[in-house]
């Protein structure tokens, strides 16, 4: 039961050190590459991509601190609780990488090769086959929609009477308050009931009173919000 706590530690020499870690940091830019290949939506970010690379390493390192031992597996337990995250995760399929590269880091960072080459390989291949497919896709085009709107001008919510004349599904993302709280840049994840339409939709809703700065970005495009 001593031994738990205190002993049973392992000693890495420095080629094995450096092979953990190069291991690790090949899987895991493989795993951001095909993450940006894969990647769909309106919420790409370079930080959260590199993020998946330094976290796996960083794992690596914190598996072989630890050994097998629980004293220290408790201590950097505590040390960790102490960061607090304040990112929130835009698209859930991004905690799934997140799981993704700590496994990879785990299992390499105490020696377990097997399991993070061939873990690596298959679980990649299933993401690329799932994206192949366009598994679990409803809609076919989404778009992200921006435009001003002037409170002096009475704008109010008359906008949504266009929303429901074109489009299919609406989803409010972001409002920023323009000009000391006299405007508000509004920011909506849409899809068209007809695309053939979309050109007209610009046209009537910048047309309206206290619209202004009307965008419409594809989601093929990769942005943050």
């Amino acid at each position: 039961m001593t031994e738990l706590f205190s002993g049973g530690l392992i000693s890495y020499s420095i080629p094995q050190i450096v092979l953990n870690i190069v291991v690790t940091f090949v899987l895991s830019f493989v795993i951001a590459l095909v993450y940006k290949k894969t990647h769909k939506g309106l919420s790409y970010s370079q930080s959260f991509v590199f993020t998946l690379v330094l976290m796996s390493v960083i794992v690596s390192v914190v598996m072989m601190i630890i050994g097998n031992s629980l004293a220290r597996a408790f201590g950097l337990l505590g040390a960790f609780s102490i960061i607090r995250f304040r990112t929130a995760v835009k698209d859930t399929k991004d905690t799934g990488y997140i799981f993704f590269a700590l496994a990879i880091g785990m299992a390499v960072g105490t020696g377990s090769y097997n399991i993070a080459v061939v873990g690596t390989i298959l679980i990649l291949l299933v993401i690329l086959i799932l994206d192949k497919i366009n598994f679990g896709s409803m809609r076919k085009h989404e778009y992200l929609l921006s435009f001003v709107v002037n409170h002096d001008e009475g704008a109010g919510n008359t906008f949504e009477g266009v929303f429901k004349k074109y489009l299919k599904n609406i989803m409010l993302l972001n409002i920023n308050s323009k000009r000391d709280g006299k405007a508000a840049e509004m920011t909506y994840h849409a899809s068209f009931v007809d695309e053939d339409k979309k050109e007209e939709f610009v046209r009537e809703l910048s047309g309206m009173s206290g619209v202004e700065k009307v965008h419409l970005i594809t989601s093929k495009e990769d942005v943050e919000y």
